[in-house]
């Protein structure tokens, strides 16, 4: 990796931490600078613009996202089932630990600029769910599933394990109360998953 390569992940790193603690309100120019002990021109350097540096860093993200999904379903695709992949999924993007808690704040960040301002922030998170939703769907389909049928469950996946997030991270639900209602959603998609 080269100086130049190194101080772009450092300052995208920075972007992230500030992104995973306070949302988009905390990333300004000056907090980069200073979460990544850089200088403000040198930031800027990278994205003239809150809205440029927003959009390489929630690229990233989104990319990071994915390949962490998809690696989790290569690993078990063998053997797996309808239901194990969408049970997975939902083991994937609970937030229960730190790391997934600070993911998922980001998202509902991104979730905001997607409907108000759909430009760099806004076309990240679109395309961070559309790959999502095109590898969900790519492994819910089968010869008795078609393609549009597995992607109208992948959007319904999604759309649950978004929900069941927001409303653990906000306190209204207990880990064990969102498992609960995964395994009774899953138990309700059974005939569906059988397919």
């Amino acid at each position: 990796m080269t100086a130049e390569s190194e101080r772009r992940t450092e300052i995208m790193d920075a972007v992230e931490r500030l992104l995973a603690r306070g949302g988009v309100n905390a990333v300004t120019m000056r907090a980069v600078a200073a979460e990544a002990d850089v200088s403000l021109r040198l930031v800027q350097y990278y994205g003239s613009t809150k809205d440029q540096l927003l959009g390489a860093t929630l690229d990233r993200l989104a990319d990071k996202s994915v390949e962490r999904w998809q690696a989790r379903t290569r690993r078990q695709r063998e053997c797996a089932s309808p239901r194990d992949i969408v049970e997975s999924f939902f083991d994937e993007a609970l937030p229960t630990d730190r790391e997934s808690r600070g993911f998922h704040r980001v998202g509902v960040s991104l979730e905001g600029l997607a409907i108000t301002d759909p430009d760099v922030a806004g076309r990240a998170y679109q395309k961070h769910l559309k790959e999502l939703a095109d590898h969900l769907t790519g492994l819910l389909q089968s010869d008795d599933r078609s393609a549009p049928a597995a992607r109208l469950l992948a959007w319904e996946v999604m759309g649950l394990a978004h929900g069941l997030g927001t409303l653990l991270m906000t306190g209204q639900l207990s880990e064990p109360e969102a498992r609960t209602l995964i395994t009774n959603y899953l138990e309700r998609l059974g005939p569906q998953l059988c397919l």
